[in-house]
């Protein structure tokens, strides 16, 4: 008699072959959205809109959402890095030296909207409702824990920049939050589920998904 069991593990390997490889991918879709302008960031005016989270929550929908941590965490890792080798600004290396700013609360990303997803998967037929959402999370809780660690960090270290300082810095993140936070959102919630859709649909067809 033959082996059932051997087919099965055959298949779990090749399984956990194809999930390596894809966040592999998705790690690389990160490295390259940091180093060349506007697959990463678009920049208009004074407005800087972050896409880097859209990658992240895709990445949990379609992997899990421990998949979404390690993507999440390596967007930060590169992000604190370069505010140490090569800054964009003066500002954005002092809001990026600070790792919890930088790594923390990429991590969070991932985590979140994988959380998010998992939550709106199995109450909502519509799976697009959950990916939205899932990409509405990602972008408040980049925009919500880098501001609120940032602050965190120049109250107890009393940086000053530009004259600021102190309580100072409250209305100034504020602004942030709103010219850079509110394009965000809008276009993370519209994007994830339009890009994730026919990944998932793929992934489902091919027995990646069930």
């Amino acid at each position: 008699m033959g082996d059932d069991s051997m087919p099965q593990k055959k298949g779990a390997a090749r399984e956990r072959n194809f999930r390596s490889i894809a966040l592999a991918l998705f790690i690389a879709i990160i490295i390259i959205q940091t180093i060349v302008p506007f697959l990463g960031y678009i920049t208009l005016g004074p407005v800087s809109i972050t896409l880097l989270q859209i990658t992240t929550a895709i990445a949990a929908i379609t992997l899990g959402t421990r998949s979404g941590v390690i993507v999440g965490t390596v967007w930060g890792v590169i992000e604190f890095v370069r505010s140490w080798a090569a800054p964009t600004t003066p500002f954005a290396a002092l809001m990026m030296h600070n790792p919890f700013a930088s790594i923390l609360a990429r991590s969070l990303v991932g985590l979140f909207a994988g959380l998010t997803y998992v939550y709106f998967a199995k109450r909502m037929k519509h799976k697009q409702f959950g990916m939205a959402a899932a990409g509405f999370m990602a972008s408040f809780t980049n925009t919500f824990f880098v501001l609120l660690f940032t602050w965190l960090g120049f109250m107890l270290f009393q940086t000053g920049f530009g004259g600021i300082t102190g309580g100072a810095w409250v209305p100034f993140l504020l602004g942030i939050a709103g010219a850079n936070g509110i394009p965000e959102l809008i276009a993370s919630t519209i994007l994830t589920p339009l890009i994730a859709t026919p990944l998932v649909i793929a992934l489902k067809r091919n027995g990646h998904l069930d």
